[in-house]
């Protein structure tokens, strides 16, 4: 509704191809992107409550378009892909390069808006080639794990000001997760560049808000995977549905050769996707740590949960600093 709103009071705006960046293992890349008509983020300016009010209108009045035809093209391959009905664009193709590195690399990909054979509008964007001497992975949940959102909150209402009226360059980290993350991603030796996939429940809308926290913060960069909230989402009767358990079972299926520390909290179902994960690919998953939340139900029911666990290596933690210590202890980390 939204959207038919806004074309009552302007003209549409330019097309754009929004990259959500992406990876690629020895031999397929994966990415995604998304037809929009541009909605002038860059142009609100200023740093009252007004002005994040419209620039977040802005992310979540997203006007997509379907049936674009886009270009994508990297060093020795290309695709041609059409958008589906949210606007997204999906790649997944055999990149047919023989890539000799030992360090991550990060992978230049452009994606071009054809209309009438014409290219009418371009972007690249890098994707993330895992260095083959990284000692593991590691998947990390967002919300209430890295950066508070206030999901615990009653009716949620915290999470409605902190997405709306709060710029990411005024959040702040959950204490010790920057550190957390830092000395994971350098591992035994500080310098291993364990590669990061970062998961969240929120909208692609929000992709540059996440992103920006993160650059921010220098946290280790790595891939932002986010879920369509798109009309035609049917709801999800299984964890095994859900939004995380599929990105974090295709990030296990594209890295075959690596095992993953997982990490997330009491206030969603992290605990409980993460084990489905371990038990479906045993012997991948060293540890799985889960932060504690205010809810003190939740976190009762997976004290319980934890304790029945005898198969996985998971652990219920109050503070990143708890965390530190344990994988110092399981020699993860210097």
């Amino acid at each position: 509704m939204i959207k038919y709103i806004s074309h009552l009071i302007d003209d549409p705006d330019p097309v754009i191809i929004m990259p959500y960046g992406g990876f690629l293992n020895k031999d397929t890349i994966y990415g995604q992107a998304r037809v929009l008509e541009d909605e002038g983020l860059e142009e609100v300016k200023g740093d009252s409550v007004i002005s994040h009010i419209v620039r977040s209108f802005k992310r979540f009045e997203t006007d997509e378009i379907s049936e674009a035809k886009v270009q994508v093209k990297w060093q020795g391959g290309e695709s041609l892909l059409e958008s589906d009905k949210e606007g997204y664009v999906y790649l997944k193709e055999k990149h047919g390069l023989d890539l000799n590195h030992n360090k991550t690399l990060w992978f230049p990909v452009t994606y071009n808006l054809i209309n009438n054979s014409n290219e009418v509008f371009s972007i690249t964007t890098s994707l993330m080639k895992p260095s083959p001497t990284a000692e593991f992975g590691v998947i990390s949940d967002m919300d209430e794990t890295i950066i508070q959102t206030g999901l615990g909150s009653t009716l949620r209402w915290k999470v409605i000001v902190n997405t709306f009226a709060t710029d990411s360059e005024e959040r702040i980290p959950l204490t010790g997760a920057q550190e957390l993350c830092n000395l994971l991603y350098g591992g035994t030796t500080g310098y291993s560049e364990n590669p990061f996939f970062y998961l969240s429940n929120s909208p692609w809308n929000l992709f540059d808000y996440l992103s920006s926290f993160l650059e921010k913060y220098n946290f280790p960069k790595g891939p932002l995977l986010l879920r369509d909230i798109g009309l035609e989402n049917k709801k999800k009767t299984s964890l095994l549905e859900g939004n995380k358990y599929l990105k974090t079972k295709q990030i296990l299926e594209a890295f075959p050769e690596l095992n993953f520390i997982l990490i997330g909290d009491a206030e969603d179902s992290d605990a409980e996707i993460y084990l489905e994960i371990a038990r479906n690919f045993p012997n991948r998953i060293l540890s799985i740590y889960i932060r504690k939340v205010s809810n003190i139900k939740k976190n009762t029911f997976l004290e319980q949960l934890i304790y029945e666990t005898k198969d996985v290596n998971i652990k219920l933690i109050s503070t990143s600093k708890e965390a530190i210590e344990d994988a110092r202890k399981e020699g993860y980390v210097l």
